[in-house]
């Protein structure tokens, strides 16, 4: 389930981050005010997240009477076996998009406009345009973003506590919770401490892994 988690959470923040920074990436205030938007929930407590969102996916929460007033059959986010696993997910992409936003458009903002001159006079179209200079360029970024979200899903605690702790069952039970789960509640802290060593190594090692793949894709301007 972890590994579930981190690969859908990787890929869907990576893609939303993309395309916000795409949107935001102009001058004015709308596009600053816009920018605070997609970030905001960056800057929250992941038990805050945990919070807020435990009430709108409750079966009477706000998101099962926003479609029962659409004419749309609710159901239970936090305890269908079959899609609990997706609500955690969309939780965590909704507020983990805001760092791939700013990522981003940090990314793209570094990227030089006589590229795009260039390739204007050279009868580039927009699509041209990003296919051959704004994405080739924005692979440190894409870097940064992929390796700090594999990071932090892996170790996925605080959200999965505050809205399902690990159920129906063991469903949602991510190896971050099994590992508090054998060391406080089931007092085999022996147990626990190898898996908490097994979890570090694995991040170690695809850390570097996906660092030395995508370092490679990395160009020079």
């Amino acid at each position: 389930m972890t590994c579930l988690i981190a690969i859908i959470v990787t890929l869907v923040s990576n893609g939303l981050g993309l395309l916000s920074a795409l949107l935001v990436n102009f001058k004015g205030w709308i596009y600053n005010a816009s920018r605070t938007v997609f970030f905001t929930p960056q800057v929250l407590s992941p038990i805050i997240v945990g919070f807020i969102w435990s009430i709108i996916l409750t079966d009477d929460g706000v998101l099962n009477k926003l479609l029962g007033y659409i004419g749309l059959d609710g159901t239970s986010w936090l305890a269908n076996t079959s899609i609990v696993v997706y609500s955690i997910i969309a939780v965590i992409v909704w507020q983990s998009m805001g760092f791939c936003t700013v990522v981003f458009l940090a990314t793209l903002q570094s990227i030089p406009s006589d590229l795009y001159e260039a390739a204007k006079i050279d009868g580039c179209n927009q699509w041209q345009k990003f296919k051959h200079i704004t994405f080739p360029l924005l692979a440190p970024g894409i870097t940064i973003n992929t390796v700090m979200l594999l990071i932090s899903s892996f170790k996925v605690f605080d959200q999965v506590v505050v809205l399902t702790n690990g159920g129906p069952g063991t469903t949602t039970e991510t190896i971050s919770l099994k590992i508090i789960n054998m060391g406080f509640n089931e007092n085999q802290m022996g147990y626990a401490s190898s898996m908490a060593v097994v979890l570090f190594l694995l991040i170690g090692v695809i850390s570097v892994v996906v660092v030395t793949l995508l370092k490679r894709r990395e160009v020079e301007y």
